[in-house]
């Protein structure tokens, strides 16, 4: 008997978020989705469609009101591995960035970027 299909959608968004962002998008398995969340896979795909649907849900929340290594983590794995091949992708990270755009954007990106790949501490 599978688990009960109600869950917080928010809650399990930020974890998978946290998988995307310490795996990359392309290390990020359905297992490990399943795993980390609990949830089996009928209820995410049923509630989210595909591994891309889930990304695309996880940078739209995080974009709003996610914490802000999420936030930084999430649009480099976007800018990296899936804004090239997935126009949605694009939109949502180009509309952020003309939104927020400013001198500092850059800067940040570059010190999520360094610290995530474990250069910089």
């Amino acid at each position: 008997m599978g688990k009960n299909k109600s869950f917080n959608t928010d809650e399990v968004l930020i974890k998978i978020a946290q998988l995307f962002v310490s795996r990359g998008y392309n290390g990020t398995s359905l297992d490990d989705i399943v795993e980390k969340t609990g949830l089996l896979r009928g209820s995410l795909y049923g509630t989210f469609g595909s591994k891309l649907g889930m990304f695309v849900a996880t940078l739209e929340l995080c974009l709003k009101e996610g914490e802000d290594d999420l936030k930084w983590g999430l649009l480099i794995v976007a800018m990296l591995e899936v804004t090239a091949r997935n126009k949605k992708v694009f939109d949502i990270v180009e509309t952020w960035y003309l939104d927020n755009q400013h001198e500092e954007i850059a800067k940040q990106l570059g010190f999520v970027l360094l610290k995530n790949s474990g250069i910089m501490k």
